[in-house]
């Protein structure tokens, strides 16, 4: 058995994060980071991406706040999106220059998480024989690394415990596949999207062109639509977009509006976050005169609804999506106003133009279900249409439950998502908090989120069928409200937002002081932390309807008030663009985009400040 003071699950962005964060506060204590993979890097680890793969963040905005990523270190330039391979070689220098990578252990699977008094217990299943990762770096001679760590050992038991532990798993780590009859004949290889990049050098190589059929309309199956259409110069897809799901989703260029703003600069400026109901914004001051002008009054929705119209018609439009475009390509306009995106909203950042396939006919767009598989390679969907396909990738999202926690019963403590019923009271929190959000944001009541671009007019108003689940209920999206008296446990990156950089790094230095007993919310009585907590993850719920928020927060125009709440929890303003003669720079701080540039060195100011606290203490 093993005991450290902390324990991360995950070695992705936010689990790199809160593994630097809390031992530059905590350098003495013993840390471990147990990753199931390979290598660190989460998504963007090599065995999970594929060439031309990239991130959705053009240059500047994909980094951490104190560790810049350089133009000419990594190779990158302004104007550009950053390659995944980019963001691991990225990701493994902030390990490194921030001496963690010692603390990860890789091919490290955790199989169960029990509560234990006090602390966590972990059984795990190890590959790896030394604490220390053998985590190529790139560059590196990934041989000598297994030479020198003992990987490749045989797959053995390992108990673990822990009195901190951090969950930052993410939300992309166990594929949701569907299950399709198929005769025995069937030769041609059926996976998910995780699993594509294995897949996608078959596809590169073939001496002869391939079609692949992508059951999805997700950022991911336009990438792998994309990747698999242009594998070879005469290879094609399909994406089939089942007419039960959400449709496609919202795709942008970069750059929007006739003054060709940077969309996600946009999603960060505080001006626009202000048409976004959101119960947990600052309601004193010019922002909350604001929004109750924008949410509480009849005038003020009619901009919002306005505002939501004009910014979804320039997307359709800049896509070539509205009248007089393409047949092919107006099969890709979203079905849901811009108002009901959530972190669907995702950006057009490939090498050539991706509606200049659709019109060419290399990917080709279809609606429909999949009703059999048979014969060699032929796809049959309901109504008889059929097509051969060398290869079935199912872009069909996640489960939200790894189930880890035992007994089951732990995950509704904890706050996790959950098939189990609500009982009485929870479930009148949940009718109490959800009435409340109406009457206060009646948008959210009177817009349509209707499906109203669906392509068969019987189905724009059919609901879609949910599993039943509650979605996460955690304070602040971090921790569960049972674990308010041991401060022992957190999830990091049990979310989706845009700026997963900054969130990564405002999220670990809460949970430090979280954990430390350090963060501002231990004088709040359990009813309002419940009603509270209650309140923004019903809000989630209700929010986006093409979204998730019925299963985890799905924030955009929401993230900024997000952050501001976190700061403010541990004592500093979110407001960080400057004064004018002394007072708040109101026109910068609507008008400014923030980044991740406007949070530097809060990690270092946070440690100042415990110091000059505890000098206090000392002098008394």
């Amino acid at each position: 058995m093993e005991c450290y003071d902390l324990v991360i699950v995950g070695a992705g962005l936010y689990g790199l994060v809160s593994a630097a964060t809390y031992h530059r506060i905590h350098p003495n204590s013993s840390i471990l980071v147990l990753e199931a993979g390979p290598t660190l890097g989460g998504p963007w680890a090599p065995h999970r991406t594929f060439p031309g793969l990239k991130t959705n963040n053009l240059w500047g905005t994909y980094q951490i706040p104190d560790f810049p990523m350089g133009e000419k270190r990594f190779g990158v330039s302004k104007g550009d999106f950053v390659p995944a391979e980019k963001v691991y070689e990225y990701l493994c220098a902030y390990a490194n220059e921030n001496d963690i990578k010692r603390f990860v252990r890789v091919d490290t699977e955790v199989q169960s998480i029990e509560k234990m008094e006090p602390g966590w217990k972990l059984q795990c299943r190890s590959s790896t024989k030394h604490p220390a990762a053998a985590i190529p770096i790139p560059g590196s001679n990934p041989g000598q690394h297994k030479e020198e760590e003992g990987e490749g050992e045989d797959a053995s038991a390992l108990v673990i415990t822990t009195s901190k532990l951090i969950l930052s798993t993410g939300l992309v780590t166990t594929p949701n596949i569907p299950s399709y009859p198929q005769s025995p004949t069937f030769t041609s290889p059926i996976l998910h999207s995780k699993s594509f990049p294995s897949h996608h050098e078959a596809l590169s190589t073939s001496p002869t062109p391939t079609h692949t059929l992508v059951i999805g309309a997700g950022k991911s199956a336009w990438d792998i639509a994309h990747a698999s259409a242009t594998a070879h110069p005469a290879s094609t897809a399909t994406m089939l977009i089942r007419p039960s799901g959400n449709g496609p989703t919202w795709m942008a260029p970069p750059y929007v509006t006739p003054f060709r703003l940077w969309l996600e600069k946009l999603v960060f400026t505080r001006f626009l976050g202000f048409m976004s109901p959101c119960p947990w914004a600052e309601t004193r001051g010019v922002e909350g005169v604001l929004r109750r002008f924008l949410h509480g009054t009849r005038i003020g929705r009619a901009v919002v609804g306005a505002f939501w119209t004009i910014l979804g018609d320039d997307a359709i439009g800049l896509n070539g999506m509205g009248e007089g475009g393409d047949e092919q390509v107006k099969k890709l306009r979203p079905w849901r106003g811009a108002f009901e995106v959530g972190n669907g909203l995702s950006v057009l950042n490939y090498r050539e133009d991706f509606f200049a396939l659709v019109r060419a006919g290399r990917i080709n767009v279809v609606f429909g279900e999949v009703e059999r598989f048979e014969g060699e390679k032929t796809v049959v969907l309901k109504g008889g249409q059929s097509f051969d396909a060398d290869a079935v990738v199912c872009a069909t999202g996640w489960r939200r439950s790894a189930a880890l926690f035992k007994p089951r019963a732990l995950e509704k403590e904890l706050g996790l998502p959950t098939d189990q019923p609500l009982d009485e009271d929870e479930a009148a929190v949940v009718n109490r908090v959800e009435s409340e959000i109406l009457a206060r944001f009646p948008f959210l009541k009177t817009r349509d989120s209707s499906r109203v671009h669906h392509p068969d007019p019987s189905l724009r108003h059919a609901q879609i069928v949910d599993s039943g689940k509650q979605p996460y209920r955690l304070h602040r999206f971090l921790v569960p409200l049972s674990d308010m008296e041991d401060r022992s446990i957190g999830f990091a990156g049990a979310m989706m937002t845009l700026g997963n950089t900054f969130c990564a790094y405002l999220q670990a230095l809460w949970l430090v002081a979280y954990f430390d007993g350090t963060v501002a919310m231990a004088s709040a009585p359990p009813e309002q932390l419940q009603h509270e907590t209650y309140l923004v993850t019903q809000y989630c719920a209700l929010r986006h309807a093409m979204g998730y928020g019925n299963q985890f927060p799905d924030l955009v125009f929401d993230s900024l008030p997000y952050y501001d709440a976190l700061m403010r929890d541990l004592g500093f303003d979110g407001k960080r663009k400057g004064t004018v003669f002394g007072m708040r720079n109101w026109g910068a701080e609507c008008f400014r985009s923030y980044g991740p540039e406007d949070y530097i060195g809060l990690v270092d100011e946070w440690k100042r400040k415990l110091e000059v606290d505890i000098e206090g203490k000392k002098n008394v």
